[in-house]
């Protein structure tokens, strides 16, 4: 190996060592490497192709004998010793460039400048075929390279192919499908076209990535465009395609250095999302989209049940927004939802009706058992990964509907094995998902009337020997046992259970429907609904007396734990009371209440539904079970009226006038008890007073109505901004934000305000920015305590607050500053202005983070002497290679130099105030005052010319484009004639050019000379105007101050001041 390096080495002197170069400097690489090789001079005619063959020569020795050695050491020796993988680099180097490149059709392979640098001495300019004439001439070079180069490629990644494939693989590609796809007849040819495509068959899908896309560039030819957008179009088919677009995608996105990555080094921002979903969602032009979606989904659920929230996320994203977002493809029974949802419904509710591209063969089995707990797992899992990560209510209620009662069922038996089981807790975080943001009471309607349900006709969910859950098939020959105590405590756990999801899931509206529904089949039984809602097979031994059982026992919960959203809608209410009353007073047990005898319930008759062999039995009402319902019923009536939220419309006060006629008659009822009397002739009281006052009434009705409907959505709006979840955040901010554009009264401005401030923490994207868009609505409305308290955070004089949070403050002040315009004037704006200035210049200090940045620097100081204690000297930086060593430290300098040195503001914040200044100045200068822009310029001009430390460019640049927002506002101001209260003085201008000029001249940052440069031109045009008078869309044209008439003249400049020509009729 020694020996095959020595040659090589020999062989690139010319062009490799420093000294070598002198000698034959003005020649090309070719000649300088013949020059040194004597023997290769005796044939000038071919001597591009003589250097080419013997440099793939000595390149495949030392391949071949590298591949054929065991030694790791010596494999090492070669690919990581510098001065050897030079010598290797240099050989790839010289075939690419001079031997591929030069014979490659224009377009074809990756521009020069964009390839990587050359090792050869004094660089390489090769220069690309112009003709087909050239390439004719050295075609059978280029294939000898590329057959030759095709050996290292099928070494299994042995030998030199990790170096091959970093410097020279995208060029044999190149070279390959020029070979196979060039337009000129001689050249295509199917075996060339085979051969490529074993070629990149035989490359790994993290490597085509980059190479494919660094191929397809502005110059490339059309035909090679077509072939290479086809294959890159292909590479997420690939078993592992999917994960590698998405880490390529990842990897090529702009970093934000203030963004956390995660544990998989993959930052997936929403522009990362986007591009992903839209490139994995985009169908081949060669395939189906039934054919692309079927290959896709065993990676995408297969990164759906991974454990990195990364790609569960992305791939959540891919297909909810993707694919199942856009209805050609997501709609039910399209071919997106019937590859991707559709599995999963059949494995939750095995007869849902199955479209005919759907299958899931690894569920069903041939015995009874139709899905296994396994199944079950997988299926939840991507369920809850579709339904949790990615924000899209249409999608969740699509998917969650039609399996509503399997997930409630298989939730109450997960809940039964564990209440920490993991299952039971994705069910519920997915139901609770369902109800807050896409269900109505519609669902929960549903759900109370079959609270026990188990199955389907023809399967059922249930625990197995084993304990776990699984779904088979129903057996209609056994029966299950009518244990009475078993059936109470099951409804007793349901209830529970559906009282928490009312809980986590409803909103104040719907939990009162709810409410209203099972008081009224509780009181009302069959009166309120004839329909009969069966509940399974196994089951049909439940007869009204359990339903009522089950209805009683939820309005008795949701009474004791959802009293105010029930007070906040009490008209039903009172109507299903006034039923029960009459149903009492009218005594007919023959004619109104003689048809609930079978199935009549009460809470204190519960316990005896039961006969002592534990059957049920239909039972007939008695006084007892009647008069308590008269006694719940006054009950409930009477936390109606004294609740402070209830709201008593005309409509409600009809019902309560005759509400108080039948509770008269029901004081002399003889059969009831003293007790319910009194209560009685309390509410009859209640009820008078209310109905004597209906002015009063309808004031009420006038001014709490609305606000108690205000009052009930902010509430949500508030529970819901307390979710973990982030789609639950963001429909919370909605509601938020629509109370503020209705200028609800309800709303405390500083409070509100102080909590769309915390909200700009929010890690989602899309949460904080809704967020900086409901600060900018209330700040439309209330521009001095919005801007005021924003400011005292974006300064943040306590030092209370990250450097992140106050960037994002600061784009909120930028957004309510664009909305406001001419209407941010005063105090609003002097307050902005003073605060904006004194933060954007050197006043600002931050004693509390000097102190903690000196205690840390105190603590590396003592680290790093005793390191140098124990090494006995400098600590040596091991495995540093210099050039990233520089760039690295390069870049600590410049963040270094951005955090706060010796108590000062952070550069990044100080860049933010300046930026905001500028808008505000371009929106509205003539509202901000003389004082204010003069003290602007002066900030800026300060800052070009003490700020001059290289970490301190981004600062120069925004002031920068501080100046050059206030030529354009004057400008503006001059065109449209705006009159700005003040006088700018046309010397003054002339200095701040002239020190414009200056610091330009000894600027070093290209871009702020560039914006100085826009400055310059643009206050000289200004004064032009202003010289000359000019104003836009007048007709005046150019005045030279020439205002009114001529002194000794009788001439008027004025058009419109002459007097018109006058007709006179002479005799």
């Amino acid at each position: 190996m020694t020996i095959l390096l020595a040659d090589a080495e020999a062989f690139l002197a010319p062009v490799l060592h420093r000294e070598a170069t002198f000698k034959t400097r003005g020649q090309s690489v070719i000649e300088r490497i013949a020059s040194s090789n004597l023997d290769i001079l005796q044939d000038s005619g071919k001597l591009r192709g003589i250097i080419i063959r013997k440099a793939l020569a000595l390149l495949l020795n030392i391949h071949h004998q590298l591949e054929g050695s065991q030694d790791a050491a010596l494999r090492d020796e070669v690919l990581y010793n510098s001065g050897n993988r030079r010598i290797v680099d240099a050989l790839l180097d010289l075939i690419s460039l001079e031997g591929i490149y030069p014979n490659l059709l224009p377009g074809v392979g990756v521009p020069i400048q964009r390839r990587v640098k050359s090792v050869l001495r004094n660089g390489t300019i090769s220069r690309v075929a112009q003709t087909e004439d050239k390439l004719d001439q050295d075609r059978d070079l280029l294939l000898y390279i590329v057959t030759e180069l095709d050996k290292l490629m099928i070494s299994n990644g042995r030998g030199l192919y990790s170096a091959f494939v970093e410097r020279t693989l995208v060029d044999l590609i190149a070279a390959r499908a020029q070979f196979a796809y060039s337009p000129d007849v001689n050249l295509s040819s199917q075996s060339y076209a085979t051969a490529l495509e074993a070629l990149l068959n035989e490359t790994s899908s993290s490597t085509l990535f980059p190479i494919l896309t660094s191929l397809l560039h502005p110059a490339t030819p059309s035909w090679l465009t077509a072939h290479i957008s086809k294959s890159l179009s292909l590479l997420p088919l690939r078993p592992d395609g999917v994960a590698c677009t998405i880490s390529f995608i990842a990897s090529t996105a702009p970093q934000n250095m203030d963004q956390e990555q995660t544990t998989s080094g993959i930052v997936l921002s929403m522009e990362v999302l986007n591009r992903t979903s839209k490139l994995l969602s985009s169908i081949p032009s060669s395939m189906t989209s039934e054919e692309y979606f079927t290959a896709l989904r065993p990676q995408l659920y297969a990164l759906l049940e991974e454990d990195s929230t990364t790609m569960q996320r992305a791939a959540a994203y891919v297909i909810g927004n993707g694919i199942l977002g856009r209805k050609i493809y997501g709609a039910p029974g399209k071919p997106g939802w019937n590859i991707f949802v559709q599995p999963i419904l059949e494995c939750l509710m095995p007869k849902f009706p199955p479209s005919e591209q759907s299958s899931y063969d690894d569920i069903r089995t041939p015995e009874e058992i139709l899905s296994t707990s396994d199944d079950l797992r997988l299926a939840l899992q991507r369920l809850a990964a579709l339904t949790l990560l990615y924000p899209n209510p249409g999608l969740v209620k699509r998917m969650i509907t039609p399996i509503l009662l399997p997930l409630w069922s298989m939730m109450c038996h997960f809940n039964d094995l564990t209440p920490a089981n993991t299952m039971y807790t994705r069910i519920s975080q997915i139901l609770s998902t369902y109800f807050r943001v896409s269900a109505g009471a519609d669902s929960l309607i549903r759900l109370s009337d079959q609270l026990l349900w188990d199955g389907g006709d023809e399967y059922e969910i249930i625990r197995s020997l084993s304990g776990s859950i699984e779904i088979r098939s129903r057996s209609h020959e056994s029966s299950q046992a009518n244990d009475g105590t078993a059936l109470i405590d099951q409804i007793n756990v349901r209830v529970e259970l559906f009282i928490e999801l009312l809980k986590d899931g409803a909103s104040g509206a719907d939990t009162a429907t709810v409410f209203l529904h099972v008081m009224e089949k509780w009181l009302l039984g069959s009166r309120s609904d004839q329909v009969h809602s069966t509940i399974g097979p196994a089951a049909a031994f439940m007869v009204d007396p359990v339903k009522k059982l089950i209805y009683a026992k939820i309005t008795q919960e949701m009474l004791h734990r959802n009293k105010d959203d029930i007070s906040a809608h009490p008209d039903s209410i009172l109507a299903i009371i006034q039923q029960v009353l009459l149903v009492f007073l009218n005594g007919g047990r023959e004619e109104e209440m003689g048809r609930e005898k079978s199935h009549q319930l009460s809470i204190s008759s519960m316990g005896s539904i039961l006969k002592p062999e534990g059957v049920l039995e239909p039972r007939s009402l008695d006084q007892d079970d009647s008069t308590e319902l008269v006694s719940i019923s006054m009950g409930l009536l009477n936390a109606l009226l004294s609740s402070m939220d209830a709201q008593f419309e005309k409509s409600t006060v009809s019902i309560l006038g005759a509400l108080q006629e039948s509770i008269s008659t029901l004081v002399r009822h003889e059969s009831l008890p003293q007790s319910l009397i009194i209560t009685a002739i309390s509410t009859s009281n209640l009820i008078s007073t209310i109905l004597l006052l209906p002015t009063s009434s309808s004031l009420k009705t006038q001014t709490l109505s609305p606000h108690a409907s205000a009052l009930a959505s902010q509430t949500t709006a508030l529970q819901n901004l307390t979710s973990p979840l982030p789609p639950v955040r963001a429909e919370g901010l909605a509601a938020l934000t629509s109370l503020i554009t209705a200028a609800s009264p309800v709303l405390d401005i500083p409070s509100t305000t102080v909590l769309l401030t915390s909200l700009l923490q929010d890690d989602e994207e899309f949460v904080y920015l809704a967020a900086i868009k409901a600060l900018a609505e209330l700040a439309r409305r209330h521009p001095r305590t919005v801007i005021r308290m924003l400011i005292e955070r974006y300064t943040d004089k306590e030092e209370d607050t990250s450097l992140d949070v106050r960037l994002r403050i600061g784009e909120a002040l930028q957004t309510i500053i664009t909305i406001l315009r001419t209407a941010l004037t005063r105090e609003a704006a002097e307050l902005l202005g003073d605060s904006l200035v004194s933060l954007a210049s050197r006043r600002g200090r931050r004693p509390k983070a000097a102190e903690v940045k000196r205690k840390i620097k105190l603590v590396e100081e003592m680290q790093t002497k005793e390191a140098q204690e124990a090494w006995g000297g400098e600590v040596p930086k091991l495995d540093e290679d210099e050039v990233e060593g520089k760039e690295t430290t390069r870049i600590a300098n410049v963040l270094s130099g951005w955090e706060d040195q010796d108590g000062e503001e952070d550069v990044r914040i100080r860049t933010s105030a300046l930026s905001i200044l500028g808008v505000a100045i371009e929106t509205n200068i003539a509202g901000l005052g003389s004082a204010f822009l003069s003290g602007s310029i002066d900030l800026a001009i300060a800052i070009l010319k003490i700020e001059t430390a290289p970490e301190k460019a981004i600062l120069r640049r925004a002031a920068a484009l501080l100046l050059m927002s206030v030529a354009r506002a004057l400008d503006k101001a001059e065109e449209e004639g705006q009159p700005l209260g003040f006088e700018f003085v046309g010397e003054g201008l002339g200095e701040v050019s002239e020190v414009l000029g200056y610091l330009r001249d000894m600027e070093n940052d290209e871009i702020v000379k560039g914006h100085e440069g826009e400055v310059i031109e643009g206050l000289a045009r200004w004064r032009a105007k202003k010289l000359l008078s000019m104003r836009g869309g007048g007709d005046g044209g150019i005045r030279f101050g020439l205002d009114g008439g001529l002194k000794g003249l009788n001439v008027n400049l004025d058009k419109n001041d002459r007097p018109r020509p006058r007709i006179e009729e002479i005799e």
